[in-house]
């Protein structure tokens, strides 16, 4: 298993993920990011969002979305809003978010539309911020199943969770040149056990984990 890297707080550990960012955005001038959700990041995206950061050089993505508006409160994309991009001198052209549409089909093929074409038909992040459930999930990838769908980005659902979903999915995810979980304390357990389990977070190939002490 991967090694995971331990921090004394949160606040280190969000400082170690922001250094990641900085660092190849000297290397390569211009980043296309993915964002997950969730709790874990909010400390993470509130000190990222007060870095001397060059915005116009970064594309920010969603991993995933509950296919819910996006003034709802369970949207991401509004979770992220309010704790990164409303503070930042970001062009709205750099902001891809998964549109609502009432058929949850459109919203997902209009997201790969956009995909396709920011990225000139071969999606490669340079970074994916990743976070993982307490039943082993990570994006909106809940199911074995689901695991193995080639698509780009897939409709996902399961009994345990809220609402259908938009994700990227593994086979994409795993192309990205750094994959980056974001890791409560509690999760350490989940992570340790996730190969042996089976788990959708195990099916991530060449992950960085980092986590904290409480």
């Amino acid at each position: 298993m991967t090694p995971i890297k331990i921090f004394e707080s949160e606040r280190s550990m969000a400082i170690n993920a922001i250094g990641i960012i900085k660092f190849e955005l000297e290397r390569k001038k211009k980043l296309s990011i993915a964002f997950s959700g969730g709790k874990t990041p909010i400390r993470f995206f509130q000190l990222l969002a007060l870095e001397d950061i060059n915005w116009k050089n970064i594309n920010i993505f969603l991993v995933d979305e509950r296919w819910v508006p996006l003034d709802n409160s369970d949207s991401n994309y509004q979770m992220i809003n309010t704790f990164l991009l409303k503070d930042i001198a970001i062009p709205n052209k750099n902001i891809h978010h998964i549109h609502y549409f009432s058929s949850i089909e459109m919203s997902r093929k209009k997201y790969e539309e956009d995909l396709l074409k920011h990225f000139k038909g071969d999606i490669i992040f340079d970074l994916i911020f990743l976070g993982v459930g307490n039943d082993g999930h990570t994006a909106s990838i809940f199911e074995k199943n689901e695991v193995d769908l080639l698509e780009s980005v897939i409709v996902t659902s399961s009994r345990r969770h809220s609402h259908k979903r938009i994700s990227l999915g593994m086979s994409l995810i795993n192309r990205a040149k750094r994959k980056i979980f974001l890791l409560g304390p509690e999760k350490i357990l989940v992570i340790e056990s996730s190969t042996s389990k089976d788990l959708p977070i195990s099916k991530v190939v060449d992950p960085e984990f980092l986590s904290y002490i409480k």
